[in-house]
């Protein structure tokens, strides 16, 4: 498998996502053949093509930022346009929860209990955005709320929105699994990043970001406080609840090309995305 980035000039208009089908024909194929009703394996789908598909790109998207070599400026773009999604999220996960709940109860019961968790619960762990922008504002005087996102960016959270207002649940289903499926790589490329920032600015990194930190043990580390489902963190938990959809799709009666449409729609639009915002940082260099 392909799991170095190619650079950016190389990549002339192909997105990571097609550069990897390209380079592993036996997923492109059974992709084409689960659209086609021929492959009808969920977890054949997820555990050799979906995941692999998901740890090759977001290693390529890492090398691709570098966070380590990032300016302060080209940090700072970073983390302001990241912050972006996570200010719509919460909202997200309820309409998906609203679209879904007629035709599969408990996949709406998934997105409700997400959406508590990212959105606040009262007597928890308060809104998550409201956490990370807190702590962004308090460890490194960065403040994030109200920027006017790239066009990159409000393009992605135009997709999101489109999919979460869909009539089809499997499609909604399969691109939730496509944004909880990369939190995690995700969350650790942005926890390098602001270490990058600190180190740049105050000469702090790691647990010397004391609230950064605790809103990354949050979302990574098993034994937080906030995590619910025994020897998962948050967003395992989140991926985990998530693909049995996909996994189990005759059980809940869930059309596994349709899903598959959804999740090929969300990741790749945020690898688009993240490539975009690598074209962006650097032109600020």
């Amino acid at each position: 498998m392909t799991t170095t980035a190619p650079a950016l000039d190389s990549l002339n208009g192909t997105s990571l996502v097609e550069a990897y089908l390209a380079a592993n024909p036996e997923t492109r194929s059974y992709l084409h053949a689960t659209f086609q009703g021929k492959r009808t394996s969920g977890d054949d789908l997820v555990d050799k093509h979906l995941k692999p598909m998901i740890d090759t790109v977001y290693r390529q998207i890492r090398a691709l930022v570098a966070p380590s070599t990032l300016t302060t400026a080209q940090a700072r773009m970073y983390i302001a346009e990241l912050a972006v999604f996570a200010r719509h999220n919460a909202q997200f996960l309820r309409l998906a929860a609203a679209q879904v709940y007629g035709s599969c109860p408990a996949l709406g019961h998934e997105f409700d209990r997400n959406f508590l968790e990212e959105g606040g619960e009262p007597g928890k762990v308060p809104a998550h955005y409201i956490l990370y922008t807190r702590a962004l504002l308090t460890d490194l005087g960065l403040l994030v709320n109200g920027h006017v996102p790239a066009d990159e960016t409000a393009k992605l959270v135009l997709q999101h929105q489109v999919l979460v207002n869909s009539h089809m649940t499997g499609l909604i289903a399969g691109g939730y699994y496509a944004t909880e499926g990369v939190a995690v790589a995700e969350t650790e490329i942005l926890r390098d990043i602001t270490d990058r920032y600190g180190e740049l600015t105050i000469q702090a990194t790691g647990a010397e970001l004391q609230n950064l930190d605790y809103y990354y043990r949050l979302h990574l580390d098993e034994g937080h406080e906030a995590a619910q489902i025994g020897g998962m963190s948050v967003e395992e938990a989140h991926i985990e609840g998530l693909v049995r959809f996909l996994r189990q799709s005759d059980l809940f009666r869930l059309d596994l090309p349709q899903a598959l449409e959804g999740f090929l729609q969300i990741f790749n639009a945020m690898a688009h995305w993240w490539t975009q915002l690598a074209y962006r940082a650097r032109e600020l260099n």
